[in-house]
């Protein structure tokens, strides 16, 4: 009698959806961004830094590398134009920050260790049109050459 109120319970509890998964969340990627690429927010002056368009802001965020290493981008009437990250591909430590010292330059520095003990540069990842998506699904991806 024990065994089949427990085989009960548990067919109940299924049924009331004790035992659901969570749903999954699509991995974003953010690509390396290309010095010269420039739209209407902004130009790509170096692989760490950005040339806002006139009327553009920028706000230092919460990105996927921790805090203060994202940048939304603004546009004049206070709309989310864009995200972009400060990070490095494959790091399994990092202290990649975004800096705003000159408002018109958003730049990123810091450095990444990756998973064999070798250093890299920080640099910057996106756009990602719109507002940010969650910082824990953003996956860094490098350009294929080609």
């Amino acid at each position: 009698m024990k065994w089949m109120m427990m085989l009960a319970s548990v067919v109940v509890a299924g049924l009331l959806g004790g035992c659901t998964t969570p749903p999954v969340q699509e991995e974003v990627p953010m690509y390396s961004v290309v010095i010269g690429e420039k739209n209407d927010l902004f130009e790509v002056t170096s692989p760490t830094s950005l040339r806002l368009a006139p009327g553009i802001r920028s706000e230092i965020v919460d990105g996927p590398g921790g805090n203060k290493c994202g940048i939304l981008l603004l546009r004049q009437n206070g709309s989310v134009g864009g995200y972009m990250s400060c990070g490095c591909i494959g790091a399994t430590t990092s202290s990649c920050v975004t800096t705003n010292d000159n408002p018109e330059h958003p730049s990123c520095s810091g450095s990444c260790t990756d998973s064999e003990g070798n250093a890299h540069a920080c640099s910057l990842f996106g756009p990602l049109i719109g507002p940010p998506k969650d910082p824990a699904m953003i996956r860094f991806r490098g350009r294929s050459k080609g």
